[in-house]
C-alpha cells in the first residue's frame, strides 16, 4: 500500500472535529497536531487554518417583544506543528493551537443584551492559546512498532465580556470585563502501528487546566476602571481520545475515533467584577465525540476522504449547549513532490433547537443565578480547512 494514503487520514478527521466545535462539545476548538510525530523525515513542519462560520437564531423574551438574532459569530482556528527526529525512533513535536474558545453576540436582540443572565452581557469573547511539546519513543513489538507518548503544554486565557449596564441602552455596551490567566498541563499516551497494512491505534490523555484569572472591569465611556481587581475562576476539562485507522484493500483505508471530555467540571464560571461574587452558570455534562470515515488513493499524488462525526450536546438547561451536532465532511490531499503536501477539507454541521429552561432562581452555591428565558432555533455551521506540510 502506498505510503501517502497512510498519512492523510487523521488530518481530515481533525478537520471534521474542528467544525463540530461551532456549537457543541462545550467550548472545544482545536487539537494539538501531535500526529506529525508519525510523519516520515527527520524534520517535518505543518501549518493549517480552519475557518468556522456558525449560524443559530436566538429568541429572547425580555422587557420588549420577542425578537430573533444570530447568536454565534465566525472564528478561525490556527494550528502549527514541527517535528524533529534526531535519532531513529525518538522524535519530538512542538505544537500551537487554540484548544478552547467562545463567541456570542446578544446586541441584535430586542433588549440588546442577554436577558437570561444576571450579567446583562452584550457580547462575550474568549480564547485559549496552547504551546506544547510532545515526544515519542518507539520500539519494535511483534509485526509493528509500539510508541510511548508524553509531553507538556502551556495554556493562556484571554476573556472579554461587554456588558450593558443600562438596560435602556439596547445593544450598546457600557462596560467591559477583561480577565487573563495562564497555566500548565500535560498529555500522555501510547500508539501501535503496523506500517504494511496502514494500521495505527492511538490513545491520548490531556490533563485539565485550572483558571484563576485576574483583570479589571472598565467603563467604556470614561476609559477608567470600575473595579481594577476583577477575578474569575473555572476549570478547563481533561480529555481522553482513541483514534484508529487501518487499510482494508489496495488504496482504501477506514478510520474512526471516540473522545471523552470531562465537561462536567465546568459547572460555574465564578467571577467578582463589581465587588459582589457572581457566576456564569453552566452545569454541563460530559461530552462525547464519535467520528468515522473512509479514504481512497486515486494516484500517487492525490487522495480523497469523506467522514461523519457525532458530538453530544453538553447542556442541562442552564445555557443553549444541549443539542447534538452531526457533521459531514470531505477532503483531499495533493502531493506535488515527495517533500510537499497540501490538504483541504470542508465540513457542514447541523444541530437542533435548544432552550434555557432551568428552574433555579436566587443563589446556586453562593453565586447569583438568573432564570432562563431564551430559546435557540436549529442551526448549522460551515467549516473550511487548509494545510501545508514540508519535510526534509
Amino acid at each position: 500500500m502506498s505510503s501517502s494514503i497512510k498519512k492523510i487520514i487523521l488530518g481530515f478527521a481533525g478537520a471534521t472535529i474542528l467544525t463540530t466545535a461551532a456549537s457543541a462539545g462545550g467550548f472545544s476548538r482545536g487539537t494539538a497536531d501531535t500526529d506529525i510525530l508519525y510523519e516520515d523525515g527527520n524534520f517535518v513542519s505543518r501549518s493549517s487554518m480552519t475557518f468556522v462560520s456558525p449560524t443559530q437564531n436566538l429568541k429572547t423574551q425580555g422587557t420588549s417583544a420577542p425578537e430573533s438574532s444570530d447568536l454565534l459569530e465566525s472564528y478561525v482556528i490556527p494550528s502549527f506543528a514541527m517535528k524533529l527526529e534526531p535519532v531513529e525512533d525518538i522524535a519530538c513535536a512542538g505544537t500551537y493551537t487554540t484548544p478552547f474558545g467562545g463567541k456570542s453576540d446578544y446586541s441584535g436582540t430586542a433588549d440588546g443584551y442577554d436577558t437570561s443572565s444576571a450579567t446583562r452581557s452584550v457580547k462575550q469573547d474568549f480564547v485559549t492559546n496552547e504551546l506544547g511539546l510532545t515526544c515519542g519513543v518507539s520500539f519494535n513489538a511483534g509485526p509493528g512498532k509500539f510508541t510511548i507518548l508524553g509531553g507538556a503544554f502551556y495554556q493562556s486565557l484571554d476573556f472579554e465580556q461587554l456588558i450593558g449596564h443600562n438596560p435602556k441602552v439596547g445593544g450598546v455596551p457600557t462596560a467591559a470585563l477583561r480577565l487573563s490567566d495562564d497555566g500548565y498541563g500535560y498529555r500522555v499516551g501510547a500508539a501501535y502501528e503496523i506500517t504494511e497494512i496502514a494500521l495505527r491505534a492511538q490513545l491520548m490523555y490531556r490533563s485539565a487546566v485550572n483558571v484563576d484569572a485576574n483583570g479589571s472591569l472598565d467603563n467604556l465611556f470614561t476609559g477608567k476602571p470600575i473595579n481594577p481587581f476583577a477575578t474569575g475562576k473555572a476549570t478547563f476539562p481533561q480529555s481522553v481520545e482513541l483514534k484508529v485507522q487501518s487499510g482494508v484493500a489496495p488504496g482504501w483505508l477506514v478510520y474512526g475515533g471516540v473522545k471523552w471530555t470531562d465537561w462536567s467540571v465546568f459547572d460555574v464560571l465564578e467571577y467578582n467584577a463589581e465587588g459582589t461574587p457572581a457566576s456564569l452558570n453552566f452545569f454541563w455534562k460530559d461530552g462525547w465525540t464519535i467520528n468515522g470515515g473512509v479514504a481512497h488513493q486515486l494516484n500517487d499524488a492525490l487522495a480523497v476522504t469523506a467522514g461523519l462525526t457525532w458530538d453530544r450536546g453538553v447542556g442541562t438547561g442552564h445555557d443553549l449547549q444541549e443539542s447534538d451536532v452531526w457533521t459531514a465532511s470531505a477532503g483531499a490531499s495533493f502531493k506535488p513532490s515527495e517533500n510537499v503536501e497540501f490538504r483541504g477539507g470542508v465540513g457542514y454541521s447541523w444541530f437542533g433547537a435548544a432552550s434555557q429552561d432551568f428552574k433555579a432562581n436566587g443563589k446556586v452555591g453562593g453565586f447569583v443565578s438568573a432564570p432562563g428565558t431564551s430559546t435557540a432555533e436549529a442551526g448549522s455551521a460551515l467549516g473550511v480547512n487548509i494545510s501545508a506540510k514540508i519535510k526534509f
